[in-house]
């Protein structure tokens, strides 16, 4: 594939009365291969993202220069005929270019059919970072991934505006999801704290955050728009020839400046101990907090980046499966640590 692409810059929108085989789309997508003949070899990857049927490498040659081809296909399936956020966002053209600090896969197009979108993106290779070691070199990606899209949804014209409400943070297909509802999580704590003293009381204090967050979110819904990809994890990192590739857009959304750094701390907060969630999540802060550009304000966003970081953090601490997690690796006290940080925030 041409690594030279933008990404969303260009990318081919195809419509489809019913599902082809891959050899029809790709065709279709690459028009200059014509008749030509096809070897395609695939490999299912692994995929746990909501309404995903599969998502599949492909390798062949291209029978025009004879050069090596992968890419990578997505299919998502649709909910009353309406498309994902993902095709939405893959069908956008020009909204990312002139990226340096992130690197995405060139998108080949997306074909979509009453039951499906299918996405065809360019197979990335690389090594996943070490999260807590790339926490500057992320805050300028997210810097840059913000800016460049608030500017994109700025020019976007009112026929548009239905498509981008759909895909805003705060419609309830989207706040009503388990992971940003901590207080059901609450009895669970409540039981632990029967056979535990060092959690006695602590699901009461827990309850405290449920008005900071509602505030927390009236703010952030009349804050600068923005993409945001809200899913900063290691398996959609790659480092290639020193450039930081991202990829998965499978919880993107219309969010707002901060969101992005948020859901990268409050994933960190869950995986790391504290030592090194504290270390990166200042240098995190120190870096995003300096490239900032005039355009946002410095303390809105970090408002909003510590609305989405108590939303993630919060739940995925207190969920039954955490608890259990800590009690199976007699790592308990880490976790009261945690709860202490938290707590803190009030």
């Amino acid at each position: 594939m041409n690594r030279d692409l933008h990404p969303l810059q260009g990318c081919r929108t195809l419509y489809r009365w019913q599902q082809g085989r891959l050899e029809h789309h790709l065709r279709a997508l690459m028009p200059q291969w014509g008749e030509l003949p096809l070897a395609i070899t695939s490999q299912d990857l692994d995929s746990n993202a909501s309404f995903v049927n599969y998502v599949r490498h492909h390798q062949l040659l291209d029978p025009c220069t004879g050069q090596s081809v992968e890419l990578v296909e997505k299919s998502i399936r649709k909910v009353a005929f309406i498309g994902s956020q993902e095709a939405r966002f893959h069908r956008a053209q020009g909204m990312l270019s002139g990226s340096e600090h992130f690197h995405y896969p060139a998108c080949l197009g997306v074909i979509e059919t009453p039951g499906e979108s299918l996405i065809f993106t360019e197979f990335v290779r690389g090594k996943p970072p070490h999260m807590q070691a790339i926490a500057k070199q992320l805050a300028l990606g997210i810097v840059e991934l913000e800016s460049l899209s608030h500017r994109h949804l700025c020019k976007q014209p009112l026929h548009k505006a239905p498509l981008l409400w759909t895909m805003d943070f705060f419609r309830p297909w989207f706040l009503l999801r388990p992971r940003f509802n901590f207080a059901r999580c609450l009895p669970e704590l409540e039981r632990l704290a029967q056979s535990d003293e060092h959690f006695t009381g602590l699901a009461d204090k827990f309850k405290a955050f449920t008005p900071v967050l509602a505030r927390l979110q009236a703010a952030a819904k009349r804050s600068p728009r923005c993409i945001s990809h809200m899913d900063y994890l290691r398996k959609n990192l790659f480092v290639d020839n020193g450039k930081l590739q991202l990829i998965d857009w499978s919880e993107v959304k219309v969010g707002r400046v901060g969101f992005d750094g948020g859901a990268y701390l409050g994933s960190l907060f869950r995986r790391k101990d504290m030592k090194v969630f504290l270390a990166a999540q200042q240098e995190f802060i120190e870096a995003y907090r300096a490239a900032l550009p005039p355009c946002f304000d410095t303390d809105e966003a970090l408002r909003n980046l510590n609305y989405i970081f108590l939303l993630t953090a919060l739940y995925h601490c207190l969920r039954p499966e955490t608890i259990e997690e800590y009690q199976a690796k007699e790592r308990m006290a880490v976790l009261r640590e945690k709860y202490d940080y938290l707590l803190s925030l009030l």
